[in-house]
């Protein structure tokens, strides 16, 4: 689809939601946007990372863990921080929503160990790594990404 230029439109769609025409190469009709689409798209644009009203991410340093996690229930948060008191293991989370994404920093001195498919936890906190082998959060910045698949029903780790 052409980009269409606010001076290119037709006479008479200055309303937010008038319906543009949009052509092909041969000139033939094949789409319609309206304007208001435009406009959501630009206050979208506005909140992404460099907009000039960027929606931040939430970070959340929970309490550092004393033991190894079972359906460890993760802080509301874009980015988690964790912390442990020793090398510690953790099974799983606690299901999130579809497509819900957590980016997991490791700030301590001990080693944090993301087990795969573990049976400790419920079956759908429980985390796939892609090696089917459990993901190590290294001390002091070990990090990794992890996505609920709601499909799945598991944490995936990406």
């Amino acid at each position: 689809m052409p980009d269409v230029k606010i001076s290119q439109l037709p006479a008479g769609t200055a309303n937010a939601n008038a319906v543009v025409p949009a052509t092909n190469a041969a000139g033939t009709t094949t789409e319609k946007v309206t304007l208001g689409g435009i406009r959501d798209l630009a206050h979208a644009t506005r909140h992404q990372t460099g907009g000039a009203d960027a929606v931040a991410n939430v970070v959340n340093s929970p309490t550092q863990l004393s033991a190894d996690q079972n359906n460890y229930t993760l802080p509301a948060a874009d980015i988690v921080r964790l912390d442990a008191s020793a090398a510690r293991n953790v099974t799983g989370f606690v299901a999130g929503t579809s497509g819900q994404a957590v980016l997991l920093i490791n700030v301590g001195s001990h080693a944090i160990t993301l087990k795969h498919q573990s049976a400790s936890s419920t079956d759908v906190n429980r985390i796939v790594v892609p090696w089917a082998g459990d993901l190590v959060l290294a001390a002091s910045g070990g990090a990794a990404v992890l996505i609920y698949d709601n499909t799945a029903q598991r944490w995936r780790a990406v």
